[in-house]
């Protein structure tokens, strides 16, 4: 996205200097017609010096125009070629398990986690937060301070599977849905692990791209 902005910007300062040299040159011809035409107002009285000044400030007007549209053109490439790069989703990097195996997102992927997350787990963790515990959502920071480490595809599945207290000591299967108690859950009978998998990437995902909103629930949603 940002390299297509950077082609159009630059080429609107193009098309500028393009049109600016084009008028340079009509400029440059109109100099010799003006030379002409006050040869011919000199000799013939057909045309007044007023009318001749006012035409010369006319394409004055114009040459300074075009120098502005290119020098803003410009400034607005140089801008955005100082401006941070955002990441592609395929750039993103989570972790899938604590030995050091990542993997990747495609914006296929994330829309399938968004809309899984959104089915099962939005009800009570709108934007990555906790409904039932304010102190305990679903950022790196607190995923990773749970025991075990939910910061990882893999422990977020585990989770998912047979989740437990935030210390790791209580199995809280049949409160918090769970692949355990999908009796008790009926959203939970049709989950594939593929589906947990799809999920637990995209709640890491989203600690990656909004790290400053996700975990915060309401208040940025």
């Amino acid at each position: 996205m940002k390299s297509g902005l950077l082609c159009a910007v630059a080429l609107l300062g193009l098309l500028g200097l393009k049109l600016h040299g084009a008028f340079v040159v009509q400029r440059l011809n109109n100099g010799a017609h003006e030379r002409e035409a006050r040869t011919e107002v000199a000799g013939q009285g057909l045309q007044s010096s007023l009318e001749l000044e006012q035409a010369v400030e006319q394409y004055s007007a114009w040459d300074s125009t075009f120098r502005l549209l290119a020098g803003v053109a410009l400034s607005a490439v140089l801008l955005v070629g100082a401006a941070p790069a955002r990441a592609d989703v395929e750039d993103v990097v989570i972790a899938v398990d604590e030995k050091g195996k990542t993997t990747s997102l495609t914006k296929e992927g994330v829309v399938r986690g968004k809309r899984l997350f959104n089915a099962a787990c939005a009800i009570c963790h709108i934007g990555g937060g906790t409904k039932t515990n304010q102190n305990v959502g679903l950022s790196t920071e607190e995923l990773s301070g749970a025991s075990p480490n939910r910061n990882t595809v893999e422990g977020l599945i585990d989770y998912l599977n047979n989740p437990t207290t935030y210390d790791g000591l209580k199995d809280i299967s049949e409160i918090h849905p769970s692949i355990k108690a999908a009796d008790v859950w009926p959203k939970m009978r049709s989950m594939q692990q593929q589906d947990l998998y799809d999920m637990s990437a995209y709640i890491l995902y989203m600690n990656q791209v909004i790290p400053e909103k996700w975990g915060g629930g309401k208040q940025y949603y």
